[in-house]
Protein backbone atom coordinates (compact mmCIF):
# COMPACT_ATOMS: atom_id res chain seq x y z
CA UNK A 1 0.00 0.00 0.00
CA UNK A 2 2.84 2.40 0.84
CA UNK A 3 4.46 1.76 -2.55
CA UNK A 4 1.17 2.31 -4.37
CA UNK A 5 0.52 5.56 -2.50
CA UNK A 6 3.96 6.74 -3.55
CA UNK A 7 3.18 5.88 -7.19
CA UNK A 8 -0.17 7.71 -7.01
CA UNK A 9 1.53 10.77 -5.56
CA UNK A 10 3.94 10.79 -8.50
CA UNK A 11 1.12 10.23 -11.02
CA UNK A 12 -0.93 13.06 -9.58
CA UNK A 13 1.93 15.52 -10.16
CA UNK A 14 1.38 15.03 -13.90
CA UNK A 15 -2.36 14.37 -13.86
CA UNK A 16 -3.66 17.83 -14.76
CA UNK A 17 -1.26 18.11 -17.70
CA UNK A 18 -2.14 14.66 -19.09
CA UNK A 19 -5.85 15.02 -18.35
CA UNK A 20 -5.92 18.26 -20.34
CA UNK A 21 -4.28 16.49 -23.27
CA UNK A 22 -6.75 13.61 -22.99
CA UNK A 23 -9.76 15.94 -22.90
CA UNK A 24 -8.47 18.01 -25.81
CA UNK A 25 -8.15 14.85 -27.87
CA UNK A 26 -11.58 13.70 -26.69
CA UNK A 27 -13.01 16.95 -28.04
CA UNK A 28 -11.32 16.27 -31.40
CA UNK A 29 -12.78 12.75 -31.51
CA UNK A 30 -16.32 13.85 -30.65
CA UNK A 31 -16.20 16.48 -33.41
CA UNK A 32 -16.07 13.68 -36.00
CA UNK A 33 -19.65 12.30 -36.27
CA UNK A 34 -18.96 8.57 -36.51
CA UNK A 35 -22.66 7.72 -36.39
CA UNK A 36 -23.54 4.09 -36.91
CA UNK A 37 -25.70 3.23 -38.69
CA UNK A 38 -24.78 3.98 -41.36
CA UNK A 39 -21.08 4.33 -40.50
CA UNK A 40 -20.27 7.98 -41.22
CA UNK A 41 -16.81 9.59 -41.33
CA UNK A 42 -14.96 6.41 -40.43
CA UNK A 43 -11.96 7.24 -42.60
CA UNK A 44 -11.63 10.73 -41.09
CA UNK A 45 -11.63 9.25 -37.60
CA UNK A 46 -9.13 6.54 -38.51
CA UNK A 47 -6.70 9.14 -39.83
CA UNK A 48 -7.13 11.32 -36.72
CA UNK A 49 -6.52 8.41 -34.36
CA UNK A 50 -3.53 7.08 -36.26
CA UNK A 51 -1.96 10.53 -36.23
CA UNK A 52 -2.31 10.63 -32.43
CA UNK A 53 -0.88 7.10 -32.08
CA UNK A 54 2.20 8.09 -34.08
CA UNK A 55 2.55 11.29 -32.04
CA UNK A 56 2.53 9.18 -28.86
CA UNK A 57 5.24 6.85 -30.15
CA UNK A 58 3.24 3.90 -31.46
CA UNK A 59 4.01 2.01 -34.64
CA UNK A 60 0.59 2.31 -36.21
CA UNK A 61 -1.46 0.89 -39.06
CA UNK A 62 -4.92 1.42 -40.52
CA UNK A 63 -6.51 -1.80 -41.81
CA UNK A 64 -9.33 -1.48 -44.31
CA UNK A 65 -11.74 -4.39 -44.06
CA UNK A 66 -11.78 -6.13 -47.47
CA UNK A 67 -14.63 -4.94 -49.68
CA UNK A 68 -15.76 -8.46 -50.48
CA UNK A 69 -16.43 -9.16 -46.77
CA UNK A 70 -18.64 -6.13 -46.16
CA UNK A 71 -21.96 -7.71 -47.31
CA UNK A 72 -21.43 -10.42 -44.70
CA UNK A 73 -19.99 -8.29 -41.88
CA UNK A 74 -22.00 -5.06 -42.23
CA UNK A 75 -25.68 -5.85 -41.71
CA UNK A 76 -26.67 -2.28 -40.84
CA UNK A 77 -25.23 0.69 -42.68
CA UNK A 78 -22.87 1.06 -45.60
CA UNK A 79 -19.45 2.25 -46.63
CA UNK A 80 -15.87 1.26 -45.87
CA UNK A 81 -14.78 -0.01 -42.46
CA UNK A 82 -11.41 0.71 -40.85
CA UNK A 83 -9.55 -0.72 -37.86
CA UNK A 84 -6.73 1.31 -36.36
CA UNK A 85 -4.06 -0.33 -34.26
CA UNK A 86 -0.65 0.55 -32.93
CA UNK A 87 1.96 -0.96 -30.62
CA UNK A 88 4.90 0.27 -28.62
CA UNK A 89 7.29 -1.28 -26.12
CA UNK A 90 9.25 -4.53 -26.19
CA UNK A 91 8.41 -6.04 -22.82
CA UNK A 92 7.37 -9.58 -22.07
CA UNK A 93 3.95 -8.60 -20.71
CA UNK A 94 1.56 -7.91 -23.59
CA UNK A 95 -1.45 -5.69 -22.83
CA UNK A 96 -4.01 -4.81 -25.51
CA UNK A 97 -6.55 -2.02 -25.17
CA UNK A 98 -9.70 -2.51 -27.22
CA UNK A 99 -12.32 0.15 -27.91
CA UNK A 100 -14.81 1.25 -30.53
CA UNK A 101 -15.10 4.60 -32.26
CA UNK A 102 -18.61 4.36 -33.70
CA UNK A 103 -21.48 6.09 -31.89
CA UNK A 104 -25.23 5.73 -32.19
CA UNK A 105 -27.07 8.40 -34.22
CA UNK A 106 -27.43 11.62 -32.24
CA UNK A 107 -31.07 12.25 -33.11
CA UNK A 108 -32.87 15.47 -32.26
CA UNK A 109 -33.63 17.43 -29.12
CA UNK A 110 -30.11 18.26 -27.92
CA UNK A 111 -29.54 21.46 -25.92
CA UNK A 112 -26.14 21.77 -27.60
CA UNK A 113 -24.66 20.55 -30.87
CA UNK A 114 -23.89 16.83 -30.25
CA UNK A 115 -20.76 17.09 -32.39
CA UNK A 116 -19.47 20.40 -31.07
CA UNK A 117 -18.66 19.32 -27.51
CA UNK A 118 -19.21 21.65 -24.57
CA UNK A 119 -17.47 21.47 -21.19
CA UNK A 120 -19.75 22.75 -18.44
CA UNK A 121 -20.23 22.15 -14.70
CA UNK A 122 -17.60 19.42 -14.61
CA UNK A 123 -18.92 17.45 -17.58
CA UNK A 124 -18.11 17.15 -21.27
CA UNK A 125 -21.24 16.97 -23.44
CA UNK A 126 -21.47 15.38 -26.88
CA UNK A 127 -22.38 12.18 -28.71
CA UNK A 128 -19.78 9.61 -27.70
CA UNK A 129 -18.63 11.56 -24.63
CA UNK A 130 -19.53 8.58 -22.48
CA UNK A 131 -19.92 5.74 -24.99
CA UNK A 132 -17.04 5.48 -25.56
CA UNK A 133 -14.66 8.11 -26.84
CA UNK A 134 -13.75 9.09 -23.28
CA UNK A 135 -12.62 5.47 -22.86
CA UNK A 136 -10.42 5.73 -25.95
CA UNK A 137 -8.80 8.85 -24.50
CA UNK A 138 -8.15 7.12 -21.17
CA UNK A 139 -6.62 4.08 -22.91
CA UNK A 140 -4.14 6.31 -24.74
CA UNK A 141 -3.26 8.85 -22.09
CA UNK A 142 -3.08 6.56 -19.05
CA UNK A 143 -0.09 4.98 -20.75
CA UNK A 144 1.46 8.40 -21.32
CA UNK A 145 0.78 9.27 -17.67
CA UNK A 146 2.60 6.15 -16.48
CA UNK A 147 5.50 6.83 -18.83
CA UNK A 148 6.02 10.16 -17.04
CA UNK A 149 7.06 8.42 -13.82
CA UNK A 150 8.22 5.00 -15.05
CA UNK A 151 10.98 5.48 -17.66
CA UNK A 152 11.57 1.74 -18.01
CA UNK A 153 7.89 1.03 -18.76
CA UNK A 154 8.40 0.11 -22.39
CA UNK A 155 11.17 -2.34 -21.42
CA UNK A 156 8.68 -4.19 -19.24
CA UNK A 157 5.52 -4.19 -21.34
CA UNK A 158 4.23 -4.17 -24.91
CA UNK A 159 1.17 -1.95 -25.24
CA UNK A 160 -1.19 -2.33 -28.19
CA UNK A 161 -4.15 -0.08 -28.94
CA UNK A 162 -6.90 -1.54 -31.15
CA UNK A 163 -9.79 0.72 -32.13
CA UNK A 164 -12.67 -0.72 -34.13
CA UNK A 165 -15.95 0.28 -35.80
CA UNK A 166 -19.40 -1.29 -35.68
CA UNK A 167 -19.69 -2.21 -32.01
CA UNK A 168 -23.01 -0.38 -31.81
CA UNK A 169 -24.63 -2.56 -34.48
CA UNK A 170 -23.48 -5.75 -32.70
CA UNK A 171 -23.76 -8.99 -34.71
CA UNK A 172 -22.41 -12.52 -34.38
CA UNK A 173 -19.87 -11.33 -36.92
CA UNK A 174 -18.95 -7.75 -37.68
CA UNK A 175 -16.35 -5.55 -39.33
CA UNK A 176 -14.98 -4.45 -35.96
CA UNK A 177 -13.72 -6.64 -33.12
CA UNK A 178 -14.83 -9.86 -34.85
CA UNK A 179 -12.67 -9.05 -37.86
CA UNK A 180 -9.81 -7.94 -35.59
CA UNK A 181 -9.82 -11.34 -33.91
CA UNK A 182 -10.40 -13.44 -37.02
CA UNK A 183 -7.71 -11.62 -39.03
CA UNK A 184 -5.07 -11.99 -36.32
CA UNK A 185 -4.85 -8.40 -35.15
CA UNK A 186 -5.72 -9.67 -31.65
CA UNK A 187 -4.55 -13.18 -30.70
CA UNK A 188 -3.58 -15.18 -27.62
CA UNK A 189 -0.01 -14.95 -28.86
CA UNK A 190 0.14 -11.15 -28.91
CA UNK A 191 -2.17 -10.47 -25.94
CA UNK A 192 -1.69 -11.72 -22.39
CA UNK A 193 -4.57 -9.58 -21.22
CA UNK A 194 -7.01 -7.16 -22.85
CA UNK A 195 -8.61 -4.07 -21.37
CA UNK A 196 -11.87 -2.55 -22.59
CA UNK A 197 -12.89 0.96 -21.54
CA UNK A 198 -16.68 0.97 -21.94
CA UNK A 199 -18.49 3.44 -19.60
CA UNK A 200 -19.34 1.39 -16.54
CA UNK A 201 -18.23 3.71 -13.76
CA UNK A 202 -14.94 4.59 -12.10
CA UNK A 203 -15.80 2.48 -9.04
CA UNK A 204 -16.57 -0.69 -11.02
CA UNK A 205 -14.59 -3.44 -12.68
CA UNK A 206 -16.66 -5.31 -15.26
CA UNK A 207 -16.01 -9.00 -15.90
CA UNK A 208 -18.64 -9.80 -18.52
CA UNK A 209 -22.11 -9.05 -19.80
CA UNK A 210 -25.65 -10.36 -20.14
CA UNK A 211 -26.66 -12.47 -23.10
CA UNK A 212 -28.77 -11.21 -25.99
CA UNK A 213 -31.00 -12.35 -28.82
CA UNK A 214 -32.02 -10.05 -31.67
CA UNK A 215 -34.83 -11.22 -33.96
CA UNK A 216 -36.47 -9.59 -36.96
CA UNK A 217 -40.11 -10.62 -37.31
CA UNK A 218 -42.08 -10.27 -40.55
CA UNK A 219 -45.85 -10.72 -40.43
CA UNK A 220 -47.79 -11.27 -43.69
CA UNK A 221 -51.51 -10.59 -44.14
CA UNK A 222 -53.63 -9.61 -47.16
CA UNK A 223 -54.42 -6.18 -48.64
CA UNK A 224 -57.90 -4.83 -49.21
CA UNK A 225 -59.54 -1.44 -49.70
CA UNK A 226 -59.94 0.42 -46.43
CA UNK A 227 -63.70 0.67 -47.01
CA UNK A 228 -63.81 -3.11 -47.29
CA UNK A 229 -61.38 -3.90 -44.51
CA UNK A 230 -63.21 -7.13 -43.67
CA UNK A 231 -61.95 -8.61 -46.97
CA UNK A 232 -58.32 -8.27 -45.94
CA UNK A 233 -56.12 -9.77 -43.25
CA UNK A 234 -54.86 -6.89 -41.15
CA UNK A 235 -51.18 -7.40 -40.41
CA UNK A 236 -51.16 -4.36 -38.11
CA UNK A 237 -53.96 -5.66 -35.91
CA UNK A 238 -52.32 -9.07 -35.57
CA UNK A 239 -48.87 -7.59 -34.94
CA UNK A 240 -50.24 -5.42 -32.13
CA UNK A 241 -51.77 -8.51 -30.51
CA UNK A 242 -48.51 -10.40 -30.98
CA UNK A 243 -46.45 -7.63 -29.37
CA UNK A 244 -48.88 -7.57 -26.44
CA UNK A 245 -48.44 -11.33 -26.07
CA UNK A 246 -44.65 -10.88 -26.03
CA UNK A 247 -44.99 -8.10 -23.46
CA UNK A 248 -47.05 -10.36 -21.14
CA UNK A 249 -44.56 -13.20 -21.59
CA UNK A 250 -41.67 -10.87 -20.67
CA UNK A 251 -43.51 -9.45 -17.66
CA UNK A 252 -43.85 -12.99 -16.31
CA UNK A 253 -40.16 -13.65 -16.90
CA UNK A 254 -39.16 -10.42 -15.23
CA UNK A 255 -41.30 -11.16 -12.17
CA UNK A 256 -40.05 -14.72 -11.73
CA UNK A 257 -36.32 -14.41 -12.49
CA UNK A 258 -33.61 -12.32 -10.85
CA UNK A 259 -29.90 -12.89 -11.29
CA UNK A 260 -27.52 -13.70 -8.45
CA UNK A 261 -24.82 -11.75 -10.30
CA UNK A 262 -24.09 -8.08 -9.69
CA UNK A 263 -25.48 -6.74 -12.97
CA UNK A 264 -25.73 -2.96 -13.02
CA UNK A 265 -27.95 -1.05 -12.72
CA UNK A 266 -30.15 -3.00 -10.33
CA UNK A 267 -33.08 -3.31 -12.75
CA UNK A 268 -30.89 -5.21 -15.22
CA UNK A 269 -30.73 -8.21 -12.88
CA UNK A 270 -34.03 -9.28 -14.44
CA UNK A 271 -34.57 -10.40 -18.06
CA UNK A 272 -35.48 -7.57 -20.42
CA UNK A 273 -36.53 -6.77 -23.97
CA UNK A 274 -37.32 -3.95 -26.34
CA UNK A 275 -39.40 -3.72 -29.50
CA UNK A 276 -37.09 -1.27 -31.25
CA UNK A 277 -38.93 -0.45 -34.47
CA UNK A 278 -42.30 -1.21 -36.06
CA UNK A 279 -43.00 -0.69 -39.77
CA UNK A 280 -46.36 -1.54 -41.29
CA UNK A 281 -48.51 -0.86 -44.31
CA UNK A 282 -48.22 1.16 -47.50
CA UNK A 283 -51.15 3.61 -47.37
CA UNK A 284 -53.79 4.92 -44.95
CA UNK A 285 -56.70 3.54 -46.99
CA UNK A 286 -55.27 0.07 -47.56
CA UNK A 287 -55.34 -2.81 -45.10
CA UNK A 288 -51.70 -3.58 -44.30
CA UNK A 289 -50.48 -6.90 -45.67
CA UNK A 290 -47.07 -6.71 -44.01
CA UNK A 291 -45.52 -5.64 -40.70
CA UNK A 292 -41.90 -5.85 -39.62
CA UNK A 293 -40.51 -5.38 -36.13
CA UNK A 294 -37.47 -6.26 -34.05
CA UNK A 295 -37.24 -7.93 -30.65
CA UNK A 296 -34.03 -7.37 -28.69
CA UNK A 297 -34.21 -9.85 -25.80
CA UNK A 298 -31.71 -9.56 -22.92
CA UNK A 299 -30.77 -12.70 -20.98
CA UNK A 300 -29.48 -12.97 -17.43
CA UNK A 301 -26.71 -15.57 -16.91
CA UNK A 302 -29.15 -18.02 -15.37
CA UNK A 303 -30.95 -18.31 -18.73
CA UNK A 304 -29.82 -20.43 -21.68
CA UNK A 305 -29.86 -18.93 -25.15
CA UNK A 306 -31.31 -22.11 -26.68
CA UNK A 307 -34.26 -22.04 -24.26
CA UNK A 308 -35.01 -18.37 -24.85
CA UNK A 309 -34.81 -18.80 -28.62
CA UNK A 310 -37.15 -21.80 -28.52
CA UNK A 311 -39.70 -20.10 -26.25
CA UNK A 312 -39.93 -16.96 -28.37
CA UNK A 313 -40.12 -18.92 -31.61
CA UNK A 314 -42.90 -21.13 -30.26
CA UNK A 315 -44.85 -18.15 -28.92
CA UNK A 316 -44.74 -16.33 -32.27
CA UNK A 317 -45.34 -19.25 -34.63
CA UNK A 318 -48.14 -20.83 -32.59
CA UNK A 319 -50.06 -17.56 -32.35
CA UNK A 320 -49.61 -16.89 -36.09
CA UNK A 321 -50.83 -20.38 -36.97
CA UNK A 322 -53.81 -20.04 -34.66
CA UNK A 323 -54.90 -16.75 -36.25
CA UNK A 324 -54.04 -17.62 -39.85
CA UNK A 325 -51.03 -15.38 -40.49
CA UNK A 326 -47.69 -16.26 -42.00
CA UNK A 327 -44.56 -15.13 -40.17
CA UNK A 328 -40.83 -15.16 -40.87
CA UNK A 329 -38.30 -15.06 -38.03
CA UNK A 330 -34.74 -14.00 -38.83
CA UNK A 331 -32.06 -14.18 -36.16
CA UNK A 332 -29.63 -11.28 -36.49
CA UNK A 333 -27.58 -11.62 -33.32
CA UNK A 334 -27.23 -14.03 -30.43
CA UNK A 335 -24.81 -14.49 -27.55
CA UNK A 336 -24.82 -16.31 -24.27
CA UNK A 337 -23.92 -14.30 -21.19
CA UNK A 338 -20.15 -13.83 -20.93
CA UNK A 339 -18.43 -14.28 -17.56
CA UNK A 340 -14.66 -13.95 -17.25
CA UNK A 341 -12.58 -15.72 -14.58
CA UNK A 342 -11.69 -12.97 -12.09
CA UNK A 343 -9.33 -15.10 -10.01
CA UNK A 344 -6.08 -14.12 -11.67
CA UNK A 345 -3.20 -11.70 -11.15
CA UNK A 346 -4.47 -9.21 -13.72
CA UNK A 347 -7.81 -8.71 -12.05
CA UNK A 348 -6.05 -8.49 -8.70
CA UNK A 349 -3.82 -5.73 -10.08
CA UNK A 350 -6.87 -3.67 -11.02
CA UNK A 351 -8.73 -4.39 -7.79
CA UNK A 352 -5.78 -2.96 -5.86
CA UNK A 353 -5.58 0.05 -8.19
CA UNK A 354 -9.27 0.95 -7.81
CA UNK A 355 -9.16 0.45 -4.04
CA UNK A 356 -6.20 2.77 -3.58
CA UNK A 357 -7.38 5.50 -5.99
CA UNK A 358 -11.12 5.47 -5.23
CA UNK A 359 -10.73 4.61 -1.57
CA UNK A 360 -12.85 1.47 -1.42
CA UNK A 361 -13.07 -2.03 -2.83
CA UNK A 362 -14.30 -1.99 -6.43
CA UNK A 363 -17.70 -3.37 -7.32
CA UNK A 364 -17.26 -6.44 -9.53
CA UNK A 365 -20.08 -6.10 -12.05
CA UNK A 366 -21.60 -7.45 -15.23
CA UNK A 367 -22.74 -5.11 -17.99
CA UNK A 368 -26.45 -5.09 -18.87
CA UNK A 369 -25.56 -4.67 -22.56
CA UNK A 370 -23.28 -6.80 -24.67
CA UNK A 371 -19.99 -5.48 -25.98
CA UNK A 372 -16.92 -6.66 -27.84
CA UNK A 373 -15.51 -8.69 -24.94
CA UNK A 374 -17.43 -11.67 -26.31
CA UNK A 375 -15.20 -11.96 -29.39
CA UNK A 376 -12.03 -12.22 -27.30
CA UNK A 377 -13.66 -14.48 -24.71
CA UNK A 378 -14.59 -17.11 -27.30
CA UNK A 379 -10.96 -17.15 -28.50
CA UNK A 380 -9.60 -17.62 -24.99
CA UNK A 381 -8.18 -14.10 -24.63
CA UNK A 382 -8.82 -12.90 -21.06
CA UNK A 383 -10.01 -9.36 -20.45
CA UNK A 384 -11.72 -6.92 -18.15
CA UNK A 385 -13.54 -3.65 -18.61
CA UNK A 386 -12.74 -0.47 -16.74
CA UNK A 387 -13.83 2.86 -18.15
CA UNK A 388 -14.96 6.39 -17.31
CA UNK A 389 -18.57 7.52 -17.52
CA UNK A 390 -21.73 5.60 -16.71
CA UNK A 391 -23.83 3.42 -18.99
CA UNK A 392 -26.98 5.38 -18.14
CA UNK A 393 -25.52 8.25 -20.23
CA UNK A 394 -24.89 6.06 -23.28
CA UNK A 395 -27.19 6.69 -26.28
CA UNK A 396 -29.00 9.54 -24.46
CA UNK A 397 -29.82 12.98 -25.72
CA UNK A 398 -27.31 15.40 -24.13
CA UNK A 399 -24.90 12.53 -23.44
CA UNK A 400 -22.13 13.55 -21.05
CA UNK A 401 -19.12 12.25 -19.13
CA UNK A 402 -17.74 13.53 -15.84
CA UNK A 403 -14.30 15.15 -16.10
CA UNK A 404 -13.61 13.82 -12.60
CA UNK A 405 -14.38 10.28 -13.83
CA UNK A 406 -11.88 10.73 -16.65
CA UNK A 407 -9.18 11.87 -14.22
CA UNK A 408 -9.87 9.00 -11.81
CA UNK A 409 -9.81 6.50 -14.67
CA UNK A 410 -6.46 7.85 -15.92
CA UNK A 411 -4.86 7.26 -12.52
CA UNK A 412 -6.54 3.87 -11.95
CA UNK A 413 -5.51 2.66 -15.41
CA UNK A 414 -1.92 3.83 -15.00
CA UNK A 415 -1.66 2.21 -11.56
CA UNK A 416 -3.39 -0.93 -12.83
CA UNK A 417 -0.80 -1.33 -15.58
CA UNK A 418 1.99 -0.73 -13.05
CA UNK A 419 0.53 -3.39 -10.74
CA UNK A 420 0.19 -5.84 -13.64
CA UNK A 421 3.89 -5.41 -14.39
CA UNK A 422 4.80 -5.91 -10.72
CA UNK A 423 2.57 -9.02 -10.52
CA UNK A 424 4.16 -10.43 -13.67
CA UNK A 425 7.67 -10.59 -12.20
Amino acid sequence: MEEENKIISQLEKHLDEIANEAINFLVEMIKIPTENPPGRNYKDFAELFEKKLIELGYISKIVKVPQELLPKLVKFGEGDRYIIYGSKGKGRLKITFVGHYDVVPAGEGWKTDPFNPVIKDGYIYGRGASDMKSGLAVALFSVKLLEKIYPELLEKVTITQVVVPDEETVGNENAGAFFAVESGIITKQNTDFAIFTEPLGAENICFGHRGALLLKIKVYGEKSHGALAYLGKDAIAFTCKLIEKIRNYMNEKSESLISKYNIIPEGAKRPGYVIGTLQCGTWVNTVADKCEFFIFRRLIPEEKLSDVRAELTELITSMAKREGFNVEIEELYATESIIEDVNNKYYEAFRKAVKVVIGKEPNMVLSPGTFDMRFLHTKGVSSLNYGPGILEEAHKTDEKCSIDDIKKALVVMALGIYNMIENDK
